[in-house]
């Protein structure tokens, strides 16, 4: 049975407070409205991970929960806010993977960037697609053949590329 890893970066954030930590700083209007997109999207399509995985940092947090508010099958008690996702590189990315896959049929991270934007390239190459940026909101989702791979060196397939803007 196939396995789907979602990854996503956390949507635009508000930088109107200088006072705000890095970690605190909330998402604005336009990142509150690509999240409901893209939660909408993943809804409509029946892209649905059995299980996420957040940053805690408020931005991560305020667009997985708006994404999730639109995903009617989605158990909030699968949601997960794991403190070394703020700001994790990519073998930390790896890591993460590696701890959660066996626990589900699909996973999906909700991160930062350069850290989420090194492993979706990663993934990309395993997948025999190009190079991408990877701006605030998008979400990726790749295939696996079963939950027994290993991000780091197996082959998998890009499923979609979403990037908010270019939703309806």
């Amino acid at each position: 049975m196939s396995f789907y890893l979602y990854i996503m970066r956390h949507a635009k954030s508000d930088w109107s407070d200088p006072q705000k930590s890095d970690f605190k700083r909330p998402i604005n209007g336009r990142g509150k409205r690509n999240s409901v997109r893209i939660g909408q999207w993943m809804n409509d399509n029946n892209y649905i991970p059995q299980k996420i995985i957040s940053s805690p940092a408020t931005r991560a947090k305020e667009t997985i929960e708006l994404v999730i508010e639109q995903i009617t099958k989605f158990n909030d008690e699968d949601l997960f806010f794991q403190d070394d996702l703020y700001l994790a590189q990519f073998t930390q990315l790896i890591e993460i993977i590696n701890t959660y896959q066996n626990d589900a049929q699909s996973l999906m991270l909700v991160g930062h960037n350069t850290g989420i934007e090194n492993l979706v390239n990663h993934l990309c190459s395993q997948s025999g697609n190009p190079q991408t940026t990877v701006t605030t909101a998008n979400l990726f989702i790749f295939e696996y053949i079963d939950k027994n791979f290993n991000p780091a060196t197996d082959s998998c397939k890009l499923i979609e590329a979403i990037k908010p803007k270019k939703l309806t």
